[in-house]
């Protein structure tokens, strides 16, 4: 269970780091390195943040390698999805912004992740 815990610490911190590195580079930074940090982001960086929210374990009644493809496809289409509806709502609106698009992906994946931390620590058995 500890290590289980550790790994989606692991998970949950890799995509934080992204989605605060993505923050600022949507706004200005070299091309190759915004491209290299918001792509990713924007492929799996909200739909990570849902899995792990939404407890693999209650998705699938599996472990290990058995919940991986599931996770990443619902992790790649909840991120492309959010992307698309985000991009098509500021089309409509007459407000294109992506620095602002990316920047407010990054908020909402970071306030998942803070929720999924605030979970676990309340899922903890007192020592």
């Amino acid at each position: 269970m500890a290590s289980r815990h550790r790994s989606v610490a692991t998970i949950g911190a890799v995509v934080a780091v992204v989605a605060v590195a993505s923050i600022p580079l949507s706004f200005t930074g070299p091309e190759g390195l915004r491209l290299a940090v918001i792509g990713p982001f924007l492929l799996a960086g909200p739909g990570t943040a849902l899995v792990l929210f939404l407890k693999p374990r209650r998705i699938r009644k599996g472990t290990g390698f058995e919940m991986l493809p599931l996770a990443v496809a619902i992790a790649v289409s909840f991120s492309l999805a959010l992307a698309i509806l985000l991009s098509t709502a500021m089309l409509y609106a007459g407000f294109w912004h992506p620095s602002a698009a990316v920047s407010g992906l990054a908020v909402l994946t970071l306030g998942l992740l803070v929720a999924v931390d605030r979970r676990s620590r309340r899922e903890e058995p007192a020592p």
